[in-house]
């Protein structure tokens, strides 16, 4: 009798995950408040160019850092995280929008759509909190140094790791998971169901707002800090840490800035047109613009960091020419690459240094 209740249960997940009936939605339905063929096909065809890069590049970016010894460090540990958290959203989410375009439904059933719906809001719930819990790691570095030497790195590291990704998966457990949410065809997916209000402010509120606010105190409490310590920091040394100190706040900043840009238009003009009175064509634009930001991260990567970017143009041997004109240009790269590893291993020069224990290390190095 358990068998059989076990075998009917795993029957009616399989047909809501595959059915596409979606509960009455028919294609005379699509054909009559859908998007247009053009915008479909145009929108797939992006799609696909934004899917494909997104996968390759951050396929290369975790190739490039597993296979170089000298990439391992807390920093590149994060950027690892994020690229993992990025092939899966692209492989799950991004893969199934394209995929409605394409076919002009979706291509699962109730289920899969409504976990779809899910997963496009945690994931990058899950990518905010990484940013969030990442700033909090830039402030106790360059604030509080001190306690930094103190605390262990590599449990804050699994922390950050468990915590990003255990608070997203919660909102999944629920007991109404696949009743949620119903078949739109205007915007070819699910969206939840209006008396499910209650479950969507909390997850604005806590995969959304709460780690953003947490991001932008951190980062103004830096770089206040560092604009009050900066006179005092005359040491070549101290002026060198301090700088890529920024440049790595910086760039877990510009990755905020792209989740929250990507995701903003849609989530405005959703927030506005609650009745869907829009164009589904303006839907089909907006969310292709939201699928193109989540393929933008690596890009940032390769831009703000030295290491990463010469071991990328190394693999596919675009130094090359310059290493020839070098005569010893590869060991020119890879001193530089060892030297800015070693700097991101030592994060212990405080801002707090006094100016005159900083002049007294500047006439020394003098």
């Amino acid at each position: 009798m358990t068998h059989l209740n076990t075998s009917t249960y795993l029957t009616n997940i399989y047909e809501a995950f595959t059915n596409l009936d979606f509960n009455g939605s028919s294609n005379d339905s699509f054909q009559a408040t859908g998007p247009s063929s053009t915008a479909l096909y145009m929108g797939g065809i992006v799609m696909l160019v934004a899917l494909l890069w997104g996968l390759f590049a951050n396929i290369l970016i975790l190739a490039v850092i597993f296979s170089k010894r000298d990439l391992s460090n807390i920093i590149n540990i994060f950027i690892i995280s994020l690229c993992i958290n990025d092939i899966i959203n692209l492989g799950f989410n991004n893969n199934l929008v394209m995929l409605s375009y394409f076919l002009g439904r979706f291509p699962t059933g109730i289920l899969g759509c409504e976990l779809a719906t899910h997963f496009t809001v945690l994931f990058m719930g899950s990518s905010l909190w990484h940013t969030g819990l990442i700033a909090i790691h830039r402030l106790i570095v360059v604030v509080f140094n001190n306690f930094y030497k103190k605390i262990s790195k590599k449990a804050y590291t699994c922390f950050v790791l468990v915590f990003a990704r255990v608070i997203p998966l919660l909102f999944l457990a629920q007991p109404s998971l696949g009743q949620m949410a119903y078949y739109e065809a205007r915007l070819l997916r699910c969206i939840v169901k209006k008396n499910y209000g209650p479950y969507n402010l909390l997850v604005i509120v806590f995969l959304m707002i709460l780690p953003s606010i947490i991001l932008v105190v951190c980062y103004i409490a830096i770089f206040i800090k560092v604009y009050q310590s900066s006179r005092a920091f005359r040491a070549s040394r101290q002026k060198e840490w301090l700088k890529r100190e920024i440049k790595i706040t910086k760039m877990f900043g510009m990755v905020f800035l792209l989740i929250v840009i990507a995701y903003l238009p849609y989530g405005i003009v959703r927030s506005i047109d609650k009745q869907l009175q829009l164009s589904a064509d303006f839907y089909v634009a907006i969310t292709v613009f939201f699928a193109i930001g989540n393929c933008c991260n690596p890009i940032v990567y390769g831009a703000m960091d030295k290491s990463i970017r010469l071991e990328c143009f190394k693999i596919f041997h675009l130094t090359k020419d310059q290493e020839k004109e070098n005569g010893n240009g590869h060991t020119i790269i890879a001193q530089t690459t060892q030297m800015v590893v070693d700097q991101e291993d030592n994060e212990e020069i405080p801002l707090n240094t006094s100016t005159k224990n900083t002049q007294t290390v500047d006439n020394f190095i003098k």
